[in-house]
């Protein structure tokens, strides 16, 4: 395949299935780089957009496509269809896994500003101790890229001068050291591509919220649509908060890796994923926590009950993550059922700590709208009186 920047109706027309915001920044010459066998009568096409690699037309050239994933360990790849695969996987010697990612859009008749006012007030709740949110300015954009989980904020842009001129972020730092933020990861004419990310050690704090809603602030002042791409049902859970509705689920190809979240349940039906963890000691286990709780948002998944069972055995370490998804902003009422139900009501003689205490009792006697429709009052009702 050969780069072109001869953008023409016929190689568009192989990219017509794709909804990608970062589609449109590599047509509009903005971001990426467009390949594909013959310009002039495109059979096979991709755009290589920083992490993101789009797979379009007939399945062919996958040593080519090898070559532009060498070295990128979190390369996402998105196909027209799911017939590269295996031509693609072979290529990469068996390291490729399917993955679900949700593209989340923003409401049709607008974000609720009043509801985005309240979530920056969430910056005085958030129970650390020096804690700030500002702009990423040219000493932040310098910080973001010397670090692992927060380089993608930046990285797309060649410099800071290209940054102040095209992007804009907020992040949260702990003590002068940042801990969460919300960015620009690429942007085209009519908006941006929003990256939101949080240091593995500050994750279930609600810092991302926060970030995220001045983020969209930003978006609305600027008249630009914020485009959402979750990787996993975390993201989709913020976002929700945030006002985002899910558009649709797609299926992405990512490298396998031999880290702790190459551990986690692949799907709903992976019961010998969690089968393996509940083998794993609690030091091992604890990394997993958020992810493994976000399995307990549906008790129709297969993996549901033994997910929220493994859960129950490490209540110690689980605990501490609970009494932000009980309370009262958090508006997944069928998530704090299935904890108090299930997860709550699994732990083997574990105290109940003051914090998580105080979310039952509040659920039980001064529940939410979200909480009294997905019963979650009840369920914290009956919890408490096994207690008494």
């Amino acid at each position: 395949m050969k780069r072109t920047q001869n953008i023409n109706y016929k190689i568009r027309a192989l990219f017509d299935c794709f909804d990608d915001s970062m589609i449109q920044s590599c047509f509009e010459g903005v971001y990426g780089e467009l390949w594909c066998d013959d310009e002039n009568d495109p059979k096979t096409a991709a755009i290589v957009s920083g992490d993101f690699h789009y797979l379009a037309g007939k399945p062919a050239y996958a040593d080519e496509i090898a070559a532009f994933l060498r070295d990128k360990p979190h390369a996402v790849i998105v196909p027209s269809c799911d017939e590269w695969f295996e031509l693609v996987d072979a290529q990469c010697d068996n390291m490729l896994k399917r993955v679900d990612r949700y593209h989340m859009r923003a409401p049709q008749e607008g974000f609720d500003r009043q509801h985005l006012d309240d979530l920056l007030k969430d910056m005085k709740r958030l129970r650390l101790y020096g804690c700030e949110l500002s702009p990423i300015g040219e000493k932040e954009f310098i910080n973001c890229l010397k670090s692992d989980w927060a380089y993608s904020f930046v990285s797309n842009f060649s410099d800071y001068k290209e940054f102040e001129e095209h992007g804009f972020g907020f992040v949260i730092k702990h003590m002068g050291r940042i801990v969460s933020g919300t960015s620009t990861y690429c942007y085209y004419s009519k908006g941006v591509e929003v990256e939101v990310s949080t240091h593995p050690e500050y994750r279930m704090r609600g810092l991302a919220r926060v970030t995220a809603a001045k983020f969209i602030k930003e978006c609305i002042s600027r008249d630009l649509a914020p485009n959402w791409d979750a990787r996993n049902l975390a993201s989709v859970s913020i976002a929700k908060k945030l006002g985002f509705a899910l558009h649709d689920t797609y299926t992405a190809y990512e490298f396998k890796t031999d880290s702790c979240e190459a551990r986690l349940p692949k799907d709903k039906h992976d019961t010998a994923a969690v089968e393996a963890l509940s083998r794993l000691d609690g030091e091992q286990i604890e990394p997993l926590i958020p992810q493994l709780a976000e399995w307990i948002q549906d008790m129709n998944h297969p993996i549901a009950i033994p997910v929220a069972e493994l859960l129950a055995q490490h209540y110690s370490l689980v605990e501490p993550y609970l009494p932000d998804l009980l309370k009262a902003d958090n508006t997944d009422g069928i998530w704090k059922y299935n904890i108090i139900k299930y997860l709550l009501g699994m732990r083997r003689g574990s105290a109940i700590s003051e914090r998580v205490m105080s979310e039952l009792v509040r659920i039980a006697k001064n529940p939410t709208d979200s909480e009294k429709a997905e019963l979650a009052d009840e369920a914290a009702k009956e919890f408490l009186e096994k207690l008494a």
